[in-house]
């Protein structure tokens, strides 16, 4: 299903099959836990899904905090935030050590029409927006300070 999804331009593409595997993955896991160990452990496939689809569309888009973000809000189980998490950052570990980079990132580099910014030319930008966050901060403060001593006198 992934396949034929990723070649045809429907909406959806390769998301809801990546969220469709991991999650039929996680709860077949699941429901293996479930039948093999003690009732009194009260395992549950549905989170089993959950995290199966999280760390599946960890693995295969390379998102990290976004994609806690969004599982968390979607299902509004706070409770599951570090199960998540880990999730998400092994499945990235996993799949960088298998493929350098994502789905993306790998689509972008087949298309030889896109243009990228260098190395340098991004740090160029880091420095000028640190250089003026620096410069905010002490008027700020210098005005901060202006305001607090004025209501001292």
């Amino acid at each position: 299903m992934m396949i034929a999804a990723y070649g045809t331009a429907v909406p959806g593409g390769i998301f809801m099959p990546s969220i469709f595997l991991g999650a039929c993955g996680g709860g077949a896991l699941g429901l293996c836990f479930r039948e093999a160990l003690p009732e009194s452990w009260d395992i549950q496939p549905g989170l089993y899904a959950l995290i199966g689809a999280t760390a599946m569309l960890g693995g295969v888009f390379r998102s990290s905090i976004s994609l806690v973000v969004i599982m968390v809000e979607g299902t509004g189980g706070i409770t599951f935030v570090f199960c998540i998490i880990v999730a998400v950052v092994v499945s990235n570990a996993v799949s960088s050590w298998l493929q350098k980079h994502g789905v993306y990132h790998m689509d972008l580099n087949r298309n030889e029409h896109v243009a990228y910014l260098s190395g340098k030319f991004i740090l160029v930008i880091l420095v000028f927006w640190l250089f003026w966050l620096f410069w905010l901060f002490w008027l700020f403060w210098l005005f901060w300070l202006s305001y607090v001593y004025g209501q001292l006198d």
